[in-house]
């Protein structure tokens, strides 16, 4: 496989301290060249640097880093894909990082499966300080035919911008990433992409380590989260969530998950109020989707995060609603 084949983009925003670990765990047992393209989104932090210094410190990989003014996510991933020709564009984020084996695991599934659009690799949360427990263990390749059925099939695998392989000519057919929002334009991506053709999963044991727990993350940002959420409702009002024949009660389902999801953040982010007017206006996706369990838990969130804080965290405010 040839360098060209398949280029790593990392997007990478104030994240100096951890951008460096991103790049060195991009082994590759092969004998070409791995394409690597970091983009810095306007960071105020010496993320620059330490990305240069991390390239030149591992010279099996084929490595460049561009710089541009903070656009969001979205918009240095699209420059990324810009600045290669690569068949294949695989996105890490920049305090994320690959487990040994990843890349030579999806180099063979790249050769060998039917040019999937797109191809998720099974990951594995950990927080600052922390080292996952992974295991050796064998990957396993699951087909499915789109990214509706394969959330479906395979409900336990993360979905995300941090552990995602798209195709380059689907990524170039359906615009990149969208840049008016700067959350949830990972799922709008991949919505977008549904009918585009097959869904690759790769597990088995982990691949990739996400990191979760850092509080200055667009996820951790409510107003980002509803903004995302309001923007991928109104696409799909306007037909531009296209699903494969027999794949509209898969969409029903998932985007009444994305809906729990959004009133759940409000809630825990301590806004209540917001988090029940968000119930009352989207009861009806919840209901098509089928979402009982949700219509039901998310009216006493609040209790629930005084009963079993550890399961259901608030961050109570007082004056925020």
């Amino acid at each position: 496989m040839s360098g060209a084949d398949l280029c790593i983009i990392i997007p990478v925003y104030n994240r100096a301290a951890t951008v460096g670990r991103a790049i060195a765990s991009l082994k590759y047992a092969g004998p070409d060249p791995v394409e690597v393209v970091v983009v810095d989104d306007g960071s105020g932090d010496d993320s620059a640097e330490a990305a240069r210094a991390a390239l030149v410190l591992n010279p099996d990989l084929r490595g460049r880093v561009i710089t541009q003014t903070n656009a969001g996510p979205g918009a240095a991933r699209n420059t990324g894909a810009a600045a290669t020709d690569a068949r294949y564009l695989a996105f890490l984020d920049s305090d994320d990082y690959w487990l040994p084996g990843a890349l030579d695991a999806l180099v063979e599934a790249v050769r060998t499966a039917e040019a999937p659009a797109l191809i998720f690799l099974k990951t594995v949360d950990a927080a600052d300080g922390e080292t996952p427990a992974t295991g050796p263990g064998p990957v396993t390749a699951r087909n499915h035919p789109g990214f509706l059925e394969a959330v479906e099939r395979d409900p336990g695998t993360r979905y995300g911008s941090c552990n995602v392989v798209v195709r380059a000519d689907v990524f170039a057919g359906l615009g990149g990433y969208a840049t008016d929002i700067r959350c949830s334009e990972d799922t709008d991506l991949f919505l977008r992409a549904a009918a585009a053709g097959r869904c690759l999963v790769l597990g088995g044991r982990p691949l990739v380590v996400h990191h979760v727990g850092r509080g200055d993350s667009l996820t951790s940002n409510f107003p980002s989260v509803l903004e995302g959420f309001e923007r991928m409702l109104r696409a799909e009002g306007e037909g531009r969530y296209p699903c494969l024949p027999g794949a509209s009660v898969a969409k029903a389902r998932f985007l009444g998950k994305c809906a729990a999801h959004t009133i759940r953040e409000a809630f825990g982010a301590g806004h209540p109020a917001e988090g029940y007017r968000l119930l009352w206006r989207h009861a009806g996706l919840l209901v098509r989707a089928q979402s009982w369990h949700w219509l039901m838990r998310l009216p006493i969130f609040p209790l629930l995060s005084l009963i079993r804080p550890q399961s259901y965290p608030m961050r109570w405010a007082a004056g925020r609603d």
